[in-house]
C-alpha cells in the first residue's frame, strides 16, 4: 500500500512541476510577443513621425 501512495505522490510532484515549467513557458512567450509588438509599434510611429517630417515643408 505505501508504495502506490509514493507512486502517486510521485506522480502529483511531477505533474505540478511540468504543469509550472509549461506556465512559465507560456508567461515568458507572452512576454516576448508583448515585447515584439511594442518595438514593431514603436518603429512604426518613429517611421511615420520621420516621414511626416521630411515631407513637411521646411518654412513651418
Amino acid at each position: 500500500m505505501d508504495e502506490v501512495v509514493d507512486e502517486v505522490t510521485t506522480a502529483v510532484c511531477v505533474t505540478v512541476l511540468v504543469g509550472l515549467l509549461v506556465m512559465l513557458l507560456v508567461v515568458l512567450v507572452l512576454v516576448d510577443v508583448v515585447v515584439m509588438v511594442v518595438v514593431v509599434v514603436d518603429a512604426v510611429v518613429v517611421g511615420v513621425v520621420v516621414v511626416v517630417e521630411v515631407n513637411r515643408p521646411l518654412g513651418t
